[in-house]
């Protein structure tokens, strides 16, 4: 299989040691514009440009297999068109969607394969929130796909509630989400904390899983034969995301089976965000 990378050299060549360690690659090919990558079996899209979609069109028309690496695109059009066009070209797509690649989050995903209760919270100390340039959006929009993903349902209602202070900019935000099959989600992202906190807790009818996300460590919880709760913990390496995803593209292609986040699951996430927005406007 031959892999083409596009996008900045220093990007790339940190992504093409991801990928040249598997049998199934022959070769990699580098390059900054899609219309140079030449003959390839798939390609990696590395780009955080207004232009992301456009590019990504470009490949799947060319029939290449696709990872966009780069934040979640959302808007509605654009990620219709572009499920439709890989649909009728036969081609799979991934997003790199990193709470689903995150070491602790599959390993938390074997363990309850479909959580009944979610609750995440997510504190960002505004000093880091000022420095990183997100929006709010970019924040709940991670954890809402995260949970979707997950959860794998239908979504039956959504609460949403905000913080404005004096109608100004949107400060933190929470959702509350049910599912058709009962289960429940709970979002709380906080833009203005002293500190950075992030804590995902999910359970099921037989285990609960605590995680810190920073940390990448796990607490598992469930009952022993007398019913009294007992834990293990387990400690994950985050810097291992990159690989993971790089590896699950690369098996996809191989079984010709869906990826882990792929074309349906942003499609299902931008149905969700259009409609908690409309609820903002």
């Amino acid at each position: 299989m031959k892999i083409g990378i596009v996008g900045p050299a220093d990007r790339a060549v940190a992504w093409e040691e991801h990928m040249r360690p598997h049998r199934t690659v022959k070769e990699v090919a580098i390059t900054p514009h899609i219309k140079d990558i030449g003959e390839v079996d798939a390609c990696l899209i590395l780009d955080e440009s207004e232009d992301k979609v456009n590019i990504l069109l470009k490949a799947i028309r060319l029939g290449y297999h696709s990872f966009l690496v780069s934040s979640l695109p959302t808007s509605q059009p654009d990620i219709e068109k572009i499920y439709h066009t890989a649909e009728e070209a036969n081609v799979l797509l991934q997003f790199a969607h990193w709470p689903t690649f995150a070491p602790a989050s599959q390993w938390m995903s074997q363990k309850v394969t479909k959580p009944t209760f979610l609750h995440i919270t997510r504190e960002i100390s505004y000093t880091q929130f000022l420095e990183n340039n997100h929006s709010l959006d970019y924040y709940w929009i991670d954890e809402l796909a995260y949970c979707l993903k997950w959860v794998n349902g239908n979504v039956h209602h959504i609460d949403v509630k905000t913080v404005n202070l004096q109608g100004g900019k949107e400060r933190a935000i929470h959702l509350f989400l049910r599912f058709d099959s009962g289960a429940t989600a709970n979002i709380f992202i906080n833009s203005c904390s002293s500190a950075n906190r992030h804590q995902r807790f999910a359970a099921d009818q037989a285990f609960l899983l605590d995680c810190d996300v920073h940390s990448q460590s796990v607490r598992l919880g469930k009952n022993n034969n007398q019913q009294h709760l007992f834990f293990e913990k387990q400690s994950f390496d985050a810097s291992r995301a990159a690989e993971i995803a790089a590896t699950q593209f690369l098996k996809s292609i191989q079984l010709k089976k869906a990826t882990q986040f792929n074309g349906y699951d942003l499609l299902k996430l931008a149905n969700e965000v259009s409609k908690i927005k409309d609820r903002l406007l």
